[in-house]
C-alpha cells in the first residue's frame, strides 16, 4: 500500500456509507476519512432487516447492540416465516442456526460441518416438518428471545440506523453537498469531489449510483429474467414484536412485515407486469384494511460487472440490488467491506488486473444469493399467471441441474457452495441447512437419500426432546 495516499472519501451517507465510514475508521485509523453525503436524499425503506452477518460484523467493531436496538426501535431476528407460498395458507420457517449446536443439544460431530444437514434429512425422510423439529424455528413461533443459543439478527428503522450509525461514527471530516465537479488524474482515478481530495473513493449513493454507474458508466447485468420482482409499496402497521421476519406470499408477488418496537415496517413486492400500482395497493388493502398509501419504489434488480474501477468501489446498493426477500443487502454490503481487507496492498495502485479478481468475487457471491431468492419462487402455486408463469420459465440453465437434485433428495453442501474458494468471504452466504428449510417449506423434495445414516445418534427422537425441553 501506498502510504503517501491517505485520503480516503466516502460519497453517500443512509446504512452503507455510514457502514463503510465505520469500518474504515476501525481499519485504516492512519487515513483521513471524510463522508460527503446529500440533505435532499432520503433512506429507501419503511422497516428494514438482515442477517446474524450484520451483528458479527458490528461486534467486530465494537458497536453496543443493545444501545443499537435502543436507539433504532429495534428487535431481535431469529429467522423468516414463509407464509402461504403454495397458496394452501400454510408456513414454513427459515431459521437462523443454533449457536454451539453440538455442545448445546449433544450431536455428536461424526460428520463435521455434515451432521446437523444429516438430521434436516433425516426428518424430512420420515415426514416430520423442520420448523417443527428446530430450536430457533420452536422459539420463534412461541415469541420466544434467545440471544444465548440462536444466532441472531435484527430488525430496525432504517433511518433511525443511519442516524445512529452517523453518531458512532468519528469521521475526519463530515459534509454535506451535492456532486457538482469531479476531478480526474491521467489514469482516470477521481482526485477530487467538489474540491475535496482523495485518493480513493467509496461510492455509496445508493441507487443513484452517481460515481460508478453516472462517472463510470460500467456494465450492467439485469436479473430481471431470474427475480419477478419489479415494484414495492410501503407502508405501515401496528407494533406485534416478534422475534421473526414475516414474507407472506400474495396474488403477485409477496408482503413483508419487519417487527419494530413501534410499529411494522411493512409493504408489498410486486410484478407490475401483471398488476397496476393501484391494483396491488387494493390487494395489500384488502389484507391490511388499516394501511395508507405512501409511495412506490422501483426495483432494478441487478448488479455491476465491475463494482471495483480505478480508485472507486460501489458499496451497498449502489453495486447492486436483489430483492428484500431474505434481507442480504446490507450482508452483501459487509461482505464486499471485509473482502477488501485481501486486496489492500492494491487500493491505492494502477493494478487493473487484481482489481479484476475482486471484481470476480464480489459478482460471483450476488449470482448465488440471486439463485437462492431465484429458489423460493419454485412453489406450486397455480391460482394466477404471475406464480405459474414464473415457476414454468427455465431462465436459470444451471439452477435446473440443482432443482433436480433437491426432488431426488441428494442435494449436497459442494452444491450450494462458491465455485472459487480463496479466502473466507468467497463463499455462498446460504448452507445446504438454507436450502432444505426452502425445499421441504415447499414441498419440493419427492424422495431423500439417507442410506449409510439409518442410526444416526443421538436418534431424531431423542433430538426433539433436547430441543422441546429447553
Amino acid at each position: 500500500m501506498d502510504t503517501t495516499a491517505n485520503k480516503i472519501l466516502v460519497m453517500g451517507g443512509g446504512t452503507a456509507g455510514w457502514l463503510t465510514a465505520l469500518y474504515l475508521t476501525k481499519t485504516f485509523p492512519q487515513h483521513h476519512i471524510t463522508l460527503m453525503e446529500s440533505k435532499t436524499i432520503g433512506i429507501i425503506g419503511a422497516g428494514e432487516g438482515s442477517t446474524p452477518h450484520l451483528t458479527s460484523f458490528l461486534r467486530m467493531l465494537d458497536v453496543d447492540i443493545e444501545e443499537l436496538l435502543r436507539e433504532t426501535k429495534g428487535t431481535i431476528k431469529q429467522g423468516i416465516s414463509f407464509e402461504n407460498w403454495n397458496g394452501d395458507g400454510e408456513k414454513y420457517f427459515h431459521p437462523f442456526d443454533v449457536l454451539n449446536e453440538y455442545n448445546e443439544f449433544s450431536i455428536d460431530n461424526i460428520f463435521s460441518t455434515d451432521c446437523y444437514d444429516y438430521y434436516l434429512k433425516h426428518l424430512i425422510h420420515r415426514k416430520m416438518p423442520l420448523k417443527d423439529h428446530n430450536y430457533s424455528s420452536i422459539q420463534s413461533y412461541r415469541n420466544v428471545v434467545d440471544t444465548q443459543n440462536i444466532n441472531h439478527s435484527m430488525h430496525f428503522d432504517a433511518h433511525l440506523l443511519a442516524e445512529y450509525l452517523k453518531k458512532i461514527t468519528k469521521v475526519d471530516k463530515h459534509i454535506y453537498d451535492e456532486i457538482k465537479d469531479i476531478k480526474h488524474d491521467e489514469h482516470g482515478n477521481i482526485i477530487s469531489i467538489n474540491n475535496v481530495e482523495c485518493d480513493f473513493v467509496f461510492d455509496c449513493t445508493g441507487f443513484r449510483r452517481e460515481l460508478i454507474g453516472k462517472v463510470y458508466n460500467r456494465k450492467w447485468k439485469s436479473y430481471k429474467n431470474h427475480l419477478p420482482i419489479k415494484k414495492a409499496i410501503p407502508f405501515f402497521l401496528p407494533p406485534d414484536n416478534k422475534p421473526y421476519t414475516q414474507a407472506i406470499a400474495m396474488k403477485y408477488g409477496w408482503a413483508w412485515k419487519i417487527p419494530l418496537q413501534h410499529r411494522y415496517g411493512a409493504g408489498y413486492i410486486f410484478d407490475s407486469d401483471y398488476i397496476t400500482e393501484e391494483q396491488a395497493f387494493a390487494e395489500a388493502k384488502e389484507m391490511f384494511p388499516e394501511i395508507e398509501y405512501i409511495r412506490t419504489i422501483d426495483i432494478d434488480a441487478g448488479r455491476f460487472e465491475e463494482t471495483w474501477t480505478k480508485n472507486c468501489i460501489a458499496v451497498g446498493l449502489s453495486s447492486g440490488f436483489t430483492e428484500p426477500l431474505e434481507a442480504t443487502s446490507i450482508w452483501m454490503a459487509t461482505e464486499q467491506l471485509l473482502t477488501l481487507e485481501h486486496f489492500v496492498d492494491v487500493m491505492f495502485t494502477n493494478d487493473e488486473i487484481t482489481k479484476q479478481e475482486y471484481n470476480k468475487l464480489i459478482a460471483n457471491n450476488n449470482d448465488l444469493v440471486m439463485e437462492f431468492l431465484h429458489f423460493h419462487y419454485m412453489t406450486k402455486r397455480e391460482d394466477t399467471p404471475f406464480w405459474k408463469e414464473f415457476r414454468d420459465k427455465n431462465y436459470l440453465p444451471d439452477f435446473q441441474y440443482k432443482l433436480e437434485q433437491i426432488k431426488k433428495g441428494n442435494l449436497r453442501w459442494y452444491h450450494v457452495k462458491a465455485g472459487v474458494k480463496v479466502f473466507k468471504p468467497v463463499t455462498t452466504h446460504f448452507s445446504l441447512m438454507s436450502w432444505l428449510h426452502v425445499a421441504e417449506g415447499l414441498g419440493l423434495i419427492e424422495d431423500i437419500n439417507i442410506k449409510g445414516y439409518e442410526n444416526l445418534r443421538p436418534s431424531v427422537e431423542d433430538y426433539g426432546r433436547l430441543i422441546h425441553v429447553r
